[in-house]
């Protein structure tokens, strides 16, 4: 489902809930004011905002910790070449979400915040909201972009996922001579995904137990129970400015007052609390999905399709490359790794591939075709 709607004008935020220790919903008359000239002060009353991170000028150490509690979650974990960050921007006041995507082997870039300490108390807001702005190309409407939410501690695949349509929020921000498209997301409008594909009859969502992570999402892949792609994708350089990221709740008052920026794990302790079968995979995985080999499969890929080399004339061509930077028997010699390595590589995932996926597989349509003759 994507989400429409119209921009709804003034940032405004909305008093402090009592009970809520974990996301302040109030900020300073300074980030209030330099936001308020982007949006009508006649809509104050229409919604209130609540930043959890803030990446405005009012507070630098906010924002250079709201731009620390994200980490990169693009297609290299499936086998792409993709690759984007969310950064601080020093002296403006903004953050920036930028990369670039590639087709080959995947297609979506994300970045989502660390674990966070303690979860953030969601009940009572109506949904997340984004203030963000496009800065590198008008066509927005090219690609598919959606927040998602997590209500357990897992850092698996399955997520709460929204589409939303940003080419029509950028174009009421500037119909209302804004500058910032206000993106609101309803949390009724999130459905449970298992990476781009929906789970049918999910379970709704409930944020009364407290929301686990916040993240975004560029995509070629639709939100659809079978995998769908975006036509017309646009991938290559993009650039998402962003101002805030929180919650909404549609009526209340414009306030103003600190904003705490919830405490995140760092790396090295989310990796930690990972679960024990987690910890023992994931060597193997890099071994097979490492990004270094994707690109290396991506430019042997383009070599041989699209300049028409055979792979020992592509082989050469890398030891030619090298010799320039390296010299030419430490290029002969990293040449020779690189080839054992992914020779290993292939033999040893072919062999996985025979033993235990097919056998699965197989399996697997047995006891689909048993259940579908037992009805």
């Amino acid at each position: 489902m994507v989400v429409k709607f119209e921009l709804l004008g003034a940032l405004a935020l909305a008093a402090v809930r009592g009970g809520n220790a974990f996301v302040s919903s109030s900020r300073s008359p300074a980030a209030a004011g330099s936001l308020a000239s982007f949006f009508p002060p006649s809509t104050a009353l229409r919604a209130s905002y609540s930043p959890v991170f803030d990446f405005t000028l009012a507070d630098e150490t906010t924002k250079q910790k709201s731009a620390e509690s994200f980490e990169r979650i693009d297609d290299a974990i499936m086998g792409g070449i993709s690759q984007s960050a969310l950064r601080d921007v020093p002296n403006k006041e903004y953050a920036s979400w930028s990369g670039v995507c590639r087709l080959d082997g995947g297609g979506f870039c994300g970045m989502r915040t660390l674990p966070f300490t303690v979860p953030l108390n969601a009940t009572g807001y109506d949904g997340v909201y984004i203030c963000c702005q496009l800065a590198s190309d008008d066509e927005a409407d090219r690609r598919m972009w959606k927040l998602t939410v997590r209500t357990d501690s897992s850092r698996g695949e399955q997520v709460y996922q929204s589409q939303f349509d940003l080419a029509a929020e950028i174009d009421a921000a500037k119909a209302s001579g804004g500058k910032w498209a206000e993106v609101k997301v309803p949390f009724d409008s999130f459905q449970l995904v298992r990476g781009p594909r929906l789970i049918p009859d999910g379970p709704k969502l409930d944020v009364t137990g407290g929301i686990y992570q916040i993240g975004m999402t560029l995509s070629k892949f639709k939100m659809a129970v079978n995998t769908t792609q975006l036509e017309n994708f646009r991938d290559g350089f993009f650039e998402m400015r962003i101002k805030e990221i929180g919650f909404y709740e549609e009526g209340g008052q414009y306030t103003t007052g600190d904003i705490n920026v919830p405490e995140t794990l760092s790396k090295k302790e989310a990796e930690s609390k990972r679960p024990l079968l987690l910890k023992m995979l994931l060597p193997v995985a890099k071994v097979f999905f490492s990004e270094q080999a994707n690109r290396r499969r991506s430019a042997m890929r383009i070599l041989r399709e699209e300049r028409g080399l055979s792979r020992g004339q592509a082989i050469r061509f890398g030891i030619r490359t090298r010799t320039k930077t390296l010299g030419l028997l430490p290029s002969l010699f990293k040449t020779g790794a690189i080839v054992s390595i992914d020779s290993f590589r292939s033999i040893v995932f072919n062999v996985l591939k025979i033993v235990l996926v097919y056998p699965l597989r197989l399996i697997g349509k047995a006891v689909r075709t048993a259940r579908r003759h037992l009805g």
